[in-house]
């Protein structure tokens, strides 16, 4: 096993905690079942990634090289998973399979090809390459799967603002999605302490576990706290459709709209003051705030 105490304390309960959510989650009756599914996906992902943890033994690396790297594939795909899940979250329209199976290209590569072919040459089988040039090979893997985490939560932070802009400027309600940005906020911060721990790695050929305890223990905390939101407040799983097509958008707008919209700058020329709210221009052109937006 991990030669940390309490790396085992954090992962053991952070693994059965994991899959007991995703069957409570499961059994939960709610109208955004993608949302759900997408999330029990990224729950049973790095539930079986700490189980797999846990479990490992040294002798593993040689018996089983072409297949010990079968885990870290995980990395690769609890960031697709994250961005799939914060879209059916927000009630964006799902994207076409086509892209979508884009998003799990890397963890195919890494699969098919990299860890067959890095496994093979621990075992002597291939001789392609040197030990060093396989353990630097490890190390552009742990680096590919750090920057695809951090592409996916950043374009999930940016899919988020753009959500609760859109909200804010419909309703006058408090937003029930705020939580969403602390859990992005949490994960690049956890992004942080790996790249510390990986860049501790290069420096002095080996593993520090305080930043890797610290890594695993938040990260269990931030999935788990988000999972345990969802489960107390279902209304979070009933947010409103904002953010769709943009040209079906503007083609739902009354011509007429516009046209009064292009003769009232014409006319009274607001954008020369520069105090002017939109809250009042809505008021003078009759129009609800959402809508002269989305004219504008």
């Amino acid at each position: 096993m991990i030669e940390n105490t309490w790396l085992e304390i954090a992962l053991y309960p952070g693994c059965i905690q994991g899959f007991f959510l995703a069957y409570l989650l499961q059994r939960k009756k709610q109208s955004n079942r993608e949302a759900v599914r997408y999330f029990n996906a990224l729950l049973l992902t790095l539930s079986i990634l700490m189980l797999l943890r846990v479990s490992y033994q040294p002798s593993f690396f040689k018996t089983f090289a072409e297949i010990i790297l079968l885990p870290d594939v995980i990395l690769f795909l609890a960031g697709p998973f994250i961005f799939l899940f914060t879209r059916a979250l927000l009630r964006l329209e799902p994207q076409p399979k086509r892209i979508r199976l884009l998003h799990f290209v890397p963890a195919m590569i890494h699969v098919s090809v990299v860890n067959t072919f890095l496994g093979l040459h621990l075992k002597g089988i291939l001789t392609y390459l040197s030990m060093r040039q396989v353990f630097i090979g490890f190390l552009w893997i742990e680096a590919a799967a750090m920057l695809s985490l951090g592409i996916y939560l950043c374009l999930s932070l940016h899919t988020y603002y753009r959500y609760r802009e859109a909200f804010f400027e419909k309703y006058a309600a408090p937003f029930l999605g705020r939580f969403l940005r602390v859990f992005f906020v949490a994960g690049l911060v956890l992004l942080t302490f790996w790249m510390a721990g990986f860049a501790y790695k290069l420096n002095h050929a080996q593993n520090d576990y305080h930043i890797y305890t610290l890594f695993w223990v938040l990260l269990v905390a931030a999935i788990y706290l988000l999972a345990f939101k969802i489960l107390t407040t279902p209304s979070i799983l009933e947010l409103p459709k904002l953010l769709g097509n943009k040209q079906a958008d503007y083609g739902s707008l009354p011509l007429s709209a516009l046209e009064e919209l292009e003769q009232f700058m014409a006319r009274e020329k607001p954008y020369l003051n520069p105090e002017i709210k939109i809250g009042e221009l809505a008021d003078e052109l009759d129009l609800p705030k959402h809508q002269l937006s989305r004219l504008i």
